[in-house]
């Protein structure tokens, strides 16, 4: 029986039989001809009105019709970002790319967003939203240009509501695209990185966009400040659902992915935070899937840092092909994962290009064998496991600035973060071994508090001794048990903690160590636990890390192209001054056993006649003989100079701890032509529910 939506292309009998098999040895399938850029497009604004009347503002690039009556497929986006202006240069290159291509490409703010009218909603991917992109989704197969194909896609945002957009099945979608998603909306979002709470400058920037004026008139009404500027922050929204539970599950694929019944196409990064998703989700739906993970962060494979990089929109022109225009481009005879296989570098803090390679896979990939490895009190891993011993950590609070706000991110020397953890290497690896997957953590350890989270860090030894990053995870104490049950430690018990590490490919070359490092913080990617604390690690059988190997064997890689030029907007331009981030800084103060991190950008830029400039700074503090008294200060400011006046929205977050609550002040200020308009400031005490 055909799933509903996954019906194979339009294409004749004669196509099919002629099409070459994949013989899983070549370099690729035969590459069929896509769509060519033979289209010129115009750029139209209009308004997509939802049931109970609220208008939705999109911009449409249509492709100009060749033949008469000619329809396309449309491809939508739907996100908060802006279309207007905060996203008015990136949207061009593209949109432009797919509608040269014969697509139609629409642009939707989402509602009480941007341009588009209607209340904010009062969450990410709300109810409401995912009503509307249904909704949207309808109306768009209904459009006199429209051929009634559509497909969803995005990056980030985009990728999370095409995901959420899929589950709810509207016929007219055929296929979707997520680009560094996720499918686990509270153990792998930005909110509670896994399941432990993180906040970051995302969480600032998108609530100081959701008090912005409309993006078009820039209206200062009384409807703005009731739909918009005192709408209830969502940064306390967050704070308040600090548990797993339906607040996350409802929308969240994991938990059931047999929702989506059409074509997925993923990709992700080796450095983004999302990437665990992409192998999950191959090896739980049963749909036409094509996946990618490469060496970038969270970004487009064409420009992602670092490289090597790929023209992925033609590729995905290919897939658009294939389910949305019925033209056979080859693309679903070759294997359906290609992977980035890093071949082991040194740590670069600025690493431009990564040393490894591209090839095919399938996931699960079933040649993987499982290496065990055990520390021992020897500070050593190896294969036998060691007589029972046990290890005492002192929790350094302060302890992994090295690795970032998010794992991967970072891909400098680890050194300064393994000072404050229990530190295991192996001998020097004698033939190369390569990993790809998910490697497993099995700890028995205890706390002398009731609340305690282990960090365990998979790494990379020189033979000159500096480390690389390999992958990691934290394992929040309360949720050793269960994610949506969690409870508090007993001091003194030992407990048996197993530990997923992030997906990761690496390479152990000749004369390196393979390192693992155990600690209780991972600052300022995790808050801090409260209580000063020791914990022991049991060294012996129920201690070890095991690593997904694979064996190697010839096998075929994809044939992708260079990335193109990308086609900039005419009307708009980057201005000089702008950088992100333009300061990252760590400084200790060791006689008060402080240490505060720094993060702070700028953007500045031009649409005709109207300029930009957006800043942002990021403050983390944490004590070491005090970790209850951590704290976090974001600032973000927007300020739009438009013919004739000025607006300037500035946000301020103020989130300190103690050991049983988080006080928040958040306070959003608004200038018009440098007088003070309207401020409004939110003061709360909100408990710490095991965070």
């Amino acid at each position: 029986m055909k799933r509903p939506g996954c019906e194979p292309p339009l294409v004749s009998l004669l196509a099919l039989i002629l099409a070459p098999a994949w013989s899983g040895t070549a370099a690729g399938s035969a590459r069929l001809p896509a769509s060519a850029a033979v289209y010129s497009f115009r750029i139209e604004q209009s308004w997509l009105a939802m049931p109970d009347g609220v208008r939705l503002s999109v911009t449409c690039f249509m492709p100009a019709a060749r033949t008469p009556g000619e329809r396309f497929p449309v491809l939508l986006e739907l996100l908060p970002y802006r279309k207007d202006d905060m996203f008015y240069r990136r949207d061009y290159p593209l949109y432009s790319y797919f509608a040269r291509r014969g697509y139609a490409m629409a642009k939707v703010d989402v509602r009480g967003t941007g341009s588009s009218e209607g209340v904010l909603p009062d969450r990410e991917y709300s109810e409401q939203e995912l009503d509307d992109a249904v909704e949207i989704i309808r109306q768009l197969a209904r459009q006199p240009w429209s051929s009634g194909r559509i497909g969803m896609w995005g990056i980030s945002w985009g990728g999370f509501n095409a995901i959420q957009a899929a589950m709810r099945r509207p016929p007219e979608l055929r296929a979707i695209l997520a680009v560094d998603a996720s499918d686990d909306l509270f153990h792998d979002d930005v909110h509670y990185i896994d399941g432990a709470y993180h906040a970051d400058e995302y969480e600032l920037s998108i609530d100081n966009d959701n008090g912005l004026p409309d993006s078009i008139e820039y209206r200062v009404d009384d409807a703005y400040f009731r739909d918009r500027f005192d709408r209830y922050p969502w940064f306390l929204t967050y704070l308040k659902q600090q548990q797993d539970g339906d607040f996350w599950r409802d929308n969240s694929l994991r938990f059931r992915y047999d929702a989506i019944q059409v074509p997925v196409y993923l990709i992700g990064g080796l450095l983004d935070g999302y990437r665990d998703s992409v192998p999950r989700m191959l090896e739980n739906m049963n749909v036409p899937m094509k996946a990618e993970i490469g060496p970038w962060n969270h970004a487009w494979p064409d420009n992602g840092e670092p490289g090597p990089n790929y023209e992925w929109r033609q590729e995905l022109v290919r897939w658009w092909d294939y389910w949305l225009k019925g033209k056979d481009t080859g693309i679903m005879d070759e294997p359906r994962f290609a992977v980035f296989v890093r071949a082991g570098h040194a740590p670069d803090a600025f690493l431009k290009e990564t040393p490894g390679h591209w090839r095919y896979e399938d996931w699960p990939i079933r040649r993987t064998t499982w290496s065990r490895l055990y520390p021992s009190a020897a500070r050593s891993l190896g294969k036998a496991a060691p007589e029972k011993t046990v290890e005492k950590l002192k929790y350094v609070p302060s302890s992994g600035v090295q690795a970032g706000f998010w794992w991967g991110e970072s891909t400098g020397d680890m050194r300064p973060d393994d000072a404050g953890c229990l530190v295991y290497d192996s001998e020097p690896v004698a033939g190369s071994m390569e990993i790809i997957g998910f490697p497993r953590v099995k700890l028995r350890a205890a706390a002398s508090a009731q609340l305690a989270h282990w960090v365990v860090r998979l790494e990379d030894v020189q033979p000159d001794g500096r480390v690389s990053l390999v992958t990691g995870a934290v394992l929040n104490g309360a949720q050793r048990e269960s994610r949506l049950e969690p409870k508090p430690l007993a001091p003194g018990e030992f407990y048996p903690l197993d530990i997923e590490l992030h997906f990761t490919t690496w390479t152990f070359q000749p004369g390196h160590r393979i390192r693992v490092a155990v600690g209780n913080a991972q600052f300022p990617m995790i808050w801090p636990t409260p209580q000063p604390m020791d914990t022991l690690l049991e060294l012996g059988p129920a201690t070890f890390v095991e690593l997904p190997v694979i064996p190697s064997e010839p096998r075929a890689r994809p044939a992708f192209l260079s990335p193109e030029p990308r086609e900039e907007r005419p009307d708009a331009e980057e201005l000089p001054g702008g950088a992100w981030p333009r300061e990252y800084e760590c400084t200790r103060d060791l006689a008060g056993s402080t240490t505060t991190v720094t993060w702070a950008g700028e953007d500045l830029f031009k649409i005709r006649d109207r300029r930009y400039r957006l800043f942002e700074r990021t403050t983390y503090k944490t004590n070491d003989t005090r970790p209850a008294e951590s704290t976090f200060v974001g600032e973000a400011g927007h300020w739009i100079e438009l013919p004739g006046r000025s607006l300037d929205l500035r946000t301020l977050i103020e989130v300190h701890s103690d050991e049983a609550n988080f006080h928040v002040v958040f306070s959003r200020t608004l200038y018009q032509n440098g007088a003070r308009v309207r401020e409004k400031t939110w003061d709360e005490t909100i408990p710490r529910r095991l965070q």
